[in-house]
């Protein structure tokens, strides 16, 4: 999907390089870090000579509740490529234990939290002749991944872009295809995902839910509009204070505050601007150069990829003073990352110190060290 494709092109480019010109900064800092070792889970083998039991897997997504609930979702393509299977490793005690299950072949493309519901797509493919057909697969957790429910299978289906306001009401971009082309539509769901309907918005625009029946969505990067999905009628909110210079990327809810954040990068991509606005104030933030940052309330947090090393950048006062540690010990597999509460992130890393028996691929969960 194009919008999609936007959002990952320009990712990758704000990672690269940091300047910290413009804000105040402490450096040499620690961080707690907690390593989890696959090969130690019960039911877990070294992927082979060379490799650790977290190799086997590609995870798509890393997907936070709260600091202890924590799901990776992917597959086993890493060791079946030619028939994975879907791969959804689950946590509720900050790691100290996990439970892996699968939903079947395919691969658990992402995953989307609706008050202590989850939902997961699956995509998977088979083929009629030597034609290969998408197939989309909707699950939902009422158990934090005990349990799950077959929600909804659809045929010739790209699912992507799923939010849900509750457990009932969602909204997901379909991938569809019509006279030999794919066709990319909005719909939305009344019924937690069983029955899906199309309703009239370009699916170029970048929206997000803020009701049972409604959404909000940015036209020409700063003008906020409400679009009402039973009756298709819009109107204007509020015009942002956005520089011309921006382009509007995503649109998230700080799980602290449940305000909503417009995060915009330069329209140039040789530019590293970054930007927030929360929009239900109107209130624009410029960002140190390359910070695509999480917010939970006023403390502001990320990784900034680099090489040889990585930093790990944070803020306590809504981004007047920013620290950062840069991560020495462990090169980062720049994606998926998580995060969540105050500081928390979730990675998959390459160890390189310390004794044979330390090294090699982690899940290392790292969060400021909190002064004494």
């Amino acid at each position: 999907m194009k919008f999609l494709n936007k959002i990952i092109a320009y990712i990758p480019i704000f990672a690269i390089t940091i300047s910290m010109a413009s804000c105040q900064t402490n450096e040499g800092l620690k961080m707690e870090w907690k390593i989890i070792d696959f090969n130690k889970i019960p039911g877990e083998t070294p992927f082979d000579a060379y490799s650790d039991a977290i190799s086997r897997y590609k995870f798509s997504q890393i997907i936070n509740y709260s600091k202890d609930i924590f799901f990776l979702l992917g597959d086993n393509s890493a060791e079946n490529p030619n028939s994975a299977s879907s791969i959804i490793y689950r946590s509720v005690d900050f790691g100290a234990t996990f439970h892996k299950t699968t939903l079947g072949r395919g691969t658990i493309t992402e995953g989307c939290f609706a008050e202590e519901g989850l939902f997961v797509v699956l995509q998977s493919s088979n083929f009629a002749g030597e034609e290969r057909k998408n197939i989309s697969t909707l699950f939902h957790s009422k158990d934090w991944g005990e349990t799950w429910e077959k929600i909804t299978h659809l045929d010739e289906v790209n699912l992507s872009y799923i939010d849900f306001y509750s457990q009932k009401t969602g909204i997901a971009v379909f991938s569809v295809k019509k006279a030999g082309e794919f066709v990319y539509e909005y719909r939305y769901t009344k019924d937690g995902g069983k029955t899906w309907i199309k309703f009239d918005l370009d699916p170029e625009k970048i929206c997000i839910l803020n009701s049972d029946h409604s959404l909000l969505y940015i036209e020409n990067n700063d003008q906020l509009y409400q679009f009402d999905l039973e009756d298709g009628k819009k109107r204007l909110v509020n015009s942002l204070p956005i520089p011309q210079d921006m382009k509007l990327i995503y649109i998230k809810k700080d799980k602290k505050t449940s305000r909503l954040v417009a995060y915009y990068f330069g329209k140039e991509r040789e530019s590293y601007k970054v930007g927030i606005c929360y929009i239900d104030k109107g209130e624009y933030i410029p960002l140190p150069d390359g910070y695509y940052i999480t917010t939970y309330g006023d403390f502001y947090f990320t990784e900034v990829y680099n090489t040889p090393y990585s930093s790990y950048v944070w803020s306590e006062d809504g981004g007047k003073i920013w620290n950062k540690e840069e991560l020495k010990d462990f090169f980062i597999v720049p994606r998926p990352i998580g995060y969540a509460d105050e500081g928390y992130i979730y990675m998959i890393v390459t160890m390189f110190k310390g004794k044979e028996e330390n090294r090699g691929a982690r899940l290392v969960i790292g969060y400021p060290k909190k002064n004494s």
